[in-house]
């Protein structure tokens, strides 16, 4: 019986196919089980070989990752020193238009409020920083020195600054093509306005204002704005009230130089 069986299986009666009718049977009851096996066979290959790529390629992105920051970092630092160097060679320009001894000083304070016209710069006695002295800075214009204030107050390494805006502030000009002299006060908000103008003075809108040299503490000449807007209707008295707009771009200021040659105290 078993020698039967086998010879119907493995080597009885034939078909077209040439496969035996017990070889037909056999193949269609396991071929998808050896099919089934076979692909899930090749889906877990599959799957390791791809878990291994992906845990490498995960390693590979973080690795780039950090990379890609470190060369940013670097290429802002790089790109932070070059505007550095371009400010520095612009206030060397304009420190050649002025006499006496200068001090680069950069700024390391603002206040909070922009009401209150005071910076604290990183330059103080030690330097040669006292009360009194002018402060300049560079403006758009390439060689173009302007009036930023004067210091205020000193401590060993450090020092304050008054800005012309400040409303306490105040400063003897000149209208630059007609010679009117006036008094510079710090409106707040970035503008001045000029005190003492008679109505009948000749100041016109675009007429530029620059230092008189007449209050003992800054230089004759210094460029301070530009007259911005005349207002005749709201008269104060005798006197007009005229806008200016400061040279100085005060929001984006970061180093100045203070003038040594006008005030030192012992």
């Amino acid at each position: 019986m078993v020698l039967l069986v086998l010879f119907f299986v493995f080597g009885g009666l034939k078909r077209e196919s040439r496969l035996s009718y017990g070889e037909d049977l056999a193949l269609s009851l396991f071929g998808p089980v050896s099919k089934q096996a076979s692909s899930m066979g090749y889906k877990v290959k599959n799957f390791w070989r791809h878990y291994v790529w992906l845990r490498g390629v995960q390693r590979e992105n973080e690795r780039l990752r950090l990379e890609i920051a470190r060369l940013q970092a670097e290429l802002v630092q790089a790109r932070e020193h070059e505007l550095e160097y371009e400010h520095l060679v612009r206030l060397l320009k304009v420190a050649k238009t002025f006499r006496g001894l200068k001090i680069v000083a950069h700024i390391v304070g603002r206040p909070l409020g922009g009401w209150q016209g005071l910076v604290e710069i990183d330059k103080g006695r030690a330097d040669g920083v006292f009360p009194e002295m002018p402060v300049v800075a560079a403006t758009s214009q390439e060689g173009l020195g302007a009036l930023v204030g004067q210091v205020v107050a000193v401590s060993k390494h450090y020092a304050k600054v008054l800005l012309i805006t400040d409303p306490s502030s105040a400063v003897d000009v000149f209208i630059q093509r007609s010679r009117q002299r006036a008094i510079l006060r710090g409106a707040g908000q970035g503008l001045c306005v000029l005190d003492y103008v008679p109505a009948e003075a000749d100041v016109r809108e675009k007429d530029l204002v620059v230092t008189s040299g007449l209050d003992g503490i800054y230089p004759k000449g210094i460029f301070v704005g530009q007259v911005i807007r005349v207002l005749p209707e709201r008269e104060k008295g005798l006197f007009k009230v005229c806008e200016v707009r400061p040279a100085v771009p005060f929001r984006n200021l970061e180093e100045v130089l203070v003038l040594q040659s006008l005030r030192r105290l012992p």
